[in-house]
């Protein structure tokens, strides 16, 4: 019986089917994308983190590495096979050197052997070619001994070197960043290459802590330090395993306490990143959702309901028959809820599949697709709205009279307000909380609340719209009484009139409302993640190399980009105020820059400032420095010394010398300069003392000390320098080369290479506040040449600099700075080779497009994406849904058209009719809908979280771009339009005279 009315009524009962279908595939693809979204945030994570962010090193002293490190892994499915290592350290007679003595399994593949083999036997050893070690050679470490105890005590084990290796690249995974070789073009005198040995070598010696020379004695036994290095698997880990890669993290700092044990890691930087893109991903993925299938029930609600009106004469003959009123509303909800039970499975399939589509397109490659258990109750909560759709149509019917069932134009019953006015009190009322007070928060502390906004402001707009085009159709009755025909007199009527043109206006201004602003907030979205990394990353393309100094970096720059049009050198200081020093005029030519940002001035104007005096520096060259100086006598038991502060080419911290102790009245003092500065110019950056007071200070000390004369040795001969321009950290009116020493605070003699307060673009309130210098010491504030809301490189509040200007302030480079060269090049990696070539190393390279690509991959822009899509999707479904019943609606009234033909309404006039009608009631609805998107992107759109961590620079524009929404919307009128002609044309096929002697329906 259920089954053959079905089939009766085969194209309402399938178009029910579909529609309760997509809903239910909608709600499902949310969790199944969020949870493949969380897969690519921990994924992006763990790939873009530092070598230590990877993985962990896991050391012990006291043996059993293999069992530890395995209770370490359990449980964790997206770990690599460990890489297992035991070290010793030990010094050598005669030998200033440190000497690391290690296996790591596998070392000979990441190795290149320059001569000799890899280590195959017990004390056989690898030695590195800076090593000075040859083939064959013995070598002998203090703390490594033979196992054996001899007459003695245990002899030096001897270590032959079997093989001289190339040193491999510290980059390389490996070696988990470790520094097992001296760094290349940087010696160290007590840093030698590891010296790599067998596993075996283990059972042959005895190593012991601290020794040199042992004879017997019994001294206390080391042993050796195992490791198993673990890394992370990013092709494995999903985001499931957020939990289980915490727990890890948080043995791993556990396991500290213990002494033996140590594990080094930076994951807990990798979590940090990870819970805050997640963590801003789940509740506005839950409120798209919500939305969606808010917007379902809207669907399935009309939609079933028309199933069952379709049986309403059936339900009354069922009534007529006798049978009771919960027998009546069993065979009335029959149908109904077949068709939404056969809807779940299907939409759950459905789901998964539209899921794996949106996965494959928008996120990286190889990004699983799992079927989550929230997925199964969000599809069963879409279909819901398909029951309590059912509920109340059934019980209208089954109530209804008898007699009205059959009447062949029902009585019209006034639709009442009292539902839509509760819920447009209940959309204002939620309007206000949630824009007003940010109720709803994700984990990261941003307010999620404007996600809901959409959603509440379309259903407001679209219940406003159905209710008002009835009102002004009836407004122009009285024109089409006299003008326009019989067309547009049908039309206008059956507008007014018709039983399903309210809710179409409803259901389609809902959906593309959220359509609408899914497109303008994404539109709006793009182009402030674009425009925010063009800050951030300062030009288009940023070349990371490894630190040098200052000038090395200018010089290399220059070389590589003779022009100076493509190329700029960059050194970034974090604050706050965070620092960005360049080469102004290059600046100009690569950075980034909104002139309205800066109250209409560009930035070559800009650049222009900055360039501070171009005073010479004071370059010392040779093997000594020699200073002579006149100055008070000291205080009976005073003692002061005085001190130079160099700059050493290649050193990016200063080097301090001694210069002597002050006695009578005037000296000469004299230190030798440290070896770099016989090879290059090193640079005199300060002159000060350093004073001792006697046991019982008879009187403060107070000496006045002025420089008269510098020198430097070369090849045996003193060289006389001119005396520069000098001035006082503490006194700027000192001018002559005098300072003060004294025991509140000793003064500093610099050259007068620079101005005291920089020269500046301040970003942000900077006010007052001494900015860090390249050196990090936050030396003073700057003279402010130009305010902006945002500057190139700069991610915050700071301040952009001259380079050369910095580098003569700072007394060193701070190790957290970071090097840069920044690049407008179409060749970027042709720009590389050229650094390279000037002895630069290049770390790597980051585009602006990438870093916008890298902000759309984060919670927010995945939930934002989440929403597009789907809108999109509900909006079609809608408009397809719209037009089917208003031709189900059309249908039903073929006699009536059949009789307006017979008696004489031309084809032409009820082609009109027809065709008016779909398309003031879908571009009603289309055009509601757009009214409520761009409404709703107006008041949330500088609300709703675009990025985990919100920029507080640049200021973002939240600019709509009109085309994508003229396309949408122009898309939905065109096939409206089109759907309309073709319904039009199949309702006239089927209007016969010969359907006036058909018995009524």
């Amino acid at each position: 019986m259920i089954l053959r009315g079905l089939w009766e009524r085969r194209t309402l009962s399938l178009v029910v089917l579909i529609i309760a279908v997509v809903p239910i595939a909608s709600a499902a693809v949310g969790p199944i994308y969020s949870a493949a979204a969380r897969t690519t945030i921990v994924r992006e994570a763990v790939r873009t983190a530092p070598l230590e962010g990877r993985g962990w090193r896991y050391t012990t002293t006291s043996g059993g590495i293999q069992a530890k490190v395995g209770a370490f892994t359990r449980g964790a499915g997206f770990t690599n096979p460990p890489i297992f290592g035991m070290e010793a350290t030990s010094g050598r007679a005669d030998d200033k050197r440190a000497f690391s003595l290690v296996w790591q399994d596998g070392q000979c593949e990441h190795l290149t052997l320059a001569e000799g083999r890899c280590p195959r036997a017990s004390m056989e050893v690898m030695a590195g070619q800076a090593s000075g070690f040859a083939l064959g050679q013995t070598i002998h470490l203090s703390a490594v001994r033979r196992a054996e105890v001899g007459d003695a005590g245990r002899d030096p084990a001897p270590l032959k070197v079997v093989g001289i290796y190339r040193p491999g690249s510290p980059a390389d995974p490996f070696w988990f960043g470790r520094t097992l070789f001296a760094p290349p073009g940087r010696p160290e005198g007590d840093k030698a290459d590891a010296l790599f040995t067998v596993p075996e070598t283990r059972l042959d010696t005895y190593i012991v802590a601290g020794a040199v020379d042992f004879t017997g004695a019994r001294q206390p036994e080391a042993g050796w330090t195992d490791y198993g290095i673990v890394f992370i698997d990013t092709d494995r880990i999903e985001g499931t395993d957020i939990d289980v890669l915490a727990a890890m993290q948080a043995a791993a700092e556990n396991a500290g306490s213990n002494e033996d044990t140590i594990v080094f890691s930076r994951v807990a930087d990798v979590l940090r990143v990870v819970s805050a893109n997640a963590g801003s991903l789940g509740v506005p993925t839950l409120l798209v959702i919500a939305q969606l299938v808010g917007l379902g029930w809207m669907l399935l609600f009309q939609t079933v309901g028309d199933l069952v009106r379709a049986r309403g004469a059936e339900i009354a003959l069922a009534r007529l028959r006798g049978h009771g009123r919960a027998r009546v509303w069993r065979f009335a909800l029959a149908e109904p809820l077949l068709l939404l039970a056969v809807a779940v499975p299907l939409g759950l399939l459905l789901g998964r599949a539209a899921a794996g589509t949106m996965i494959g397109a928008l996120l990286p490659a190889g990004v699983p697709v799992r079927f989550p258990v929230e997925a199964a109750p969000a599809g069963v909560a879409a279909m819901l709205g398909g029951v309590l759709a059912a509920a109340p149509a059934a019980w209208r019917t089954a109530t209804r009279p008898v007699t009205e069932e059959w009447r062949r134009t029902p009585r019209r019953s006034a639709r009442g307000w009292v539902l839509d006015a509760v819920v447009l009190s209940i959309t204002a009322l939620g309007l206000v909380e949630l824009l007003a007070t940010g109720v709803i928060t994700d984990v990261s502390g941003q307010s999620s609340s404007a996600m809901a906004v959409p959603g509440l402001v379309a259903l407001g707009v679209a219940l406003l719209a159905g209710r008002a085009l009835p009102v002004l159709t009836r407004r122009l009755f009285g024109l089409t009484r006299r003008h326009g025909g019989l067309g547009p007199f049908l039309a206008l009527r059956q507008v007014a009139r018709g039983p399903v043109t309210a809710g179409s206006v409803v259901v389609l201004g809902a959906a593309f409302g959220l359509a609408t602003f899914a497109v303008s907030a994404w539109s709006a979205t793009s182009g402030d993640y674009e425009e925010t990394a063009r800050f951030h990353n300062g030009a288009p393309t940023a070349i990371t190399v490894r630190p040098v100094e200052p000038r090395r970096l200018i010089e290399a720059v220059n070389a590589a980009d003779p022009g100076g049009r493509t190329a700029a050198p960059v050194i970034k200081v974090p604050g706050p105020p965070e620092m960005v020093a360049t080469d102004p005029a290059r600046l100009a030519a690569v950075g980034y820059w909104r002139p309205e940002l800066a109250g209409g001035r560009t930035l070559a104007e800009a650049a222009a400032a900055l360039p501070g005096p171009a005073t010479p520096r004071v370059w010392l060259r040779g093997d000594r420095f020699r200073l002579t100086a006149d100055h008070d006598p000291l205080p009976k038991g005073w003692s002061v010394r005085l001190f130079a502060t160099l700059r050493v080419p290649g050193q990016l911290r200063p080097v301090q010398i001694p210069l002597g102790a002050l006695t009578g009245r005037s000296g000469t003092h004299a230190w030798n300069l440290p070896p770099g500065c016989a090879e290059a110019a090193c640079e005199l950056r300060a002159v000060r003392g350093e004073t001792t007071p006697p046991p019982e200070a008879e009187e403060d000390l107070y000496v006045r000390v002025t420089v008269t004369g510098l020198a430097t040795r070369a090849n045996g001969r003193w060289h006389a320098l001119d005396l520069p321009s000098w001035r006082v950290d503490e006194d700027p009116d000192a001018r002559d080369g005098t300072f003060v020493v004294t025991v509140p605070g000793n003064q500093t003699l610099r050259p007068y290479t620079y101005e005291p307060r920089q020269a500046g673009v301040a970003v942000g309130a900077l006010g007052g506040k001494a900015v860090p210098g390249l050196d990090n010491a936050y030396a003073g504030p700057v003279r402010t040449v130009l305010a902006s809301a945002a500057g190139p490189g700069l991610t915050g509040v700071g301040v952009l600099v001259d380079l050369e200007q910095a580098d003569r302030m700072a007394y060193g480079v701070h190790d957290k700075a970071v090097f840069q060269v920044w690049t407008r090049s179409a060749d970027p990696a042709a720009l590389e080779r050229a650094l390279e070539e000037q002895g630069l190393s290049v770390v790597s390279r980051r585009t602006s497009a990438g870093l916008a690509a890298s902000f759309a991959g984060q919670g927010p822009g995945l939930a934002l994406m989440l929403l597009l899509v789907s809108a999109l999707a509900a909006a079609a479904l809608a408009l397809g849904r719209t037009v089917l019943a208003l031709f189900t609606a059309a249908r039903r009234r073929t006699y009536e058209l059949a009789a307006l033909e017979a008696s004489g309404a031309r084809v032409a006039a009820l082609r009109v009719a027809l065709l008016l009608e779909q398309v003031i009631t879908v571009a009603t609805g289309t055009l509601a809908g757009l009214v409520a998107g761009l409404v709703a992107a107006r008041a949330a759109l500088g609300r709703i979280p675009q990025f985990a961590e919100p920029p507080v620079t640049p200021p973002l524009p939240h600019e709509v771009a009109l085309a994508p929404v003229a396309a949408v919307v122009g898309a939905a009128l065109l096939v409206s339009l089109l759907a309309a002609v073709l319904v039009s044309e199949a309702l006239l096929r089927g209007i016969r005279v010969e359907r006036l002697r058909d018995a009524p329906a």
